[in-house]
């Protein structure tokens, strides 16, 4: 089983539930052999009355990911890592961040829309179009990107359409070729990955979409541009979702010629053969 990039603990995600026994059950059970601890972290996120609002010492965290790791069976390799929600005005700290400590990997991800979070506000969806809107969200991952350095991957760039009402869910490269051109652009020269995250595969299920894997136009436009990392993550917020879907979408990768996927070490990344 290929490397899991995207998982989080009840110990620091406040929106999680697996206990790092679960997890390590899973892993043994799916034949996960490599999985990274990608806690959440939102620098001034404004909810204010949602537990994500206080930060956690990350010194604790890393001192408890050293007894995770000694817990763990000896087949599986833990990496450590972190998830940190971009916004406007903090590119600084999160940049900081990224230096600051001994991460394996860093995920930057956009939760936040013109301050608002899908998964709570979904009036957003309401004011714009479903194209209008993930073009505003690809401007928005395009800033993200270029303006930030400490980073290893851009986390769901198909956040948005979790909790959309949309007829046909998927995001498809011809919405905004532009903006998603000078997203992978960004991507290629700064050598960071793009993530397939698996979560946002079971969302695209559950919605009974016709098209639950990444567009293929899109991932062919990445490659095309010089992008030449892709992580796996499956999200796990339960332990029950750990390597989700992952063979399925390293044969649908192999049909569209590429040939291996990524996982990092002390930020640097590594490819594994699909």
């Amino acid at each position: 089983m290929l490397t899991d990039n995207h998982n989080h603990t009840k110990f620091f995600s406040p929106d999680a539930k697996m206990s790092i026994e679960e997890m390590n059950a899973a892993c043994i059970s799916n034949n996960v052999k490599r999985l990274a601890i990608t806690e959440h972290y939102e620098i001034d996120y404004p909810y204010k009355n949602d537990p994500l609002w206080k930060l956690f010492d990350i010194k604790k965290y890393q001192e408890s990911f050293t007894d995770w790791k000694k817990a763990l069976a000896p087949q599986v390799e833990l990496l450590w890592g972190i998830e940190l929600g971009f916004k406007e005005g903090i590119e600084k700290e999160i940049d900081d961040i990224g230096a600051k400590y001994s991460f394996d990997s860093v995920i930057l991800s956009a939760h936040l829309f013109e301050e608002k979070d899908f998964y709570f506000d979904r009036e957003v969806y309401e004011r714009y179009s479903k194209n209008e809107l993930i073009t505003k969200y690809v401007e928005l991952l395009v800033s993200m990107a270029d303006k930030c350095n400490n980073y290893c991957t851009i986390g769901h760039y198909d956040y948005i359409n979790r909790y959309s009402s949309w007829e046909d869910p998927a995001i498809y490269y011809s919405i905004c070729p532009k903006q998603f051109d000078n997203l992978f652009e960004i991507l290629a020269s700064k050598e960071k990955s793009l993530e397939i995250n698996t979560r946002s595969i079971f969302k695209m299920m559950q919605k009974n979409s016709i098209n639950v894997l990444p567009d293929k136009e899109l991932l062919l436009r990445f490659k095309d541009v010089g992008g030449r990392l892709i992580s796996l993550g499956s999200d796990s917020h339960t332990s029950d979702t750990i390597g989700f879907y992952f063979n399925e979408v390293g044969e649908y990768l192999k049909s569209l010629g590429f040939d291996s996927v990524c996982y990092f070490k002390n930020m640097k990344p590594y490819q594994e053969g699909l």
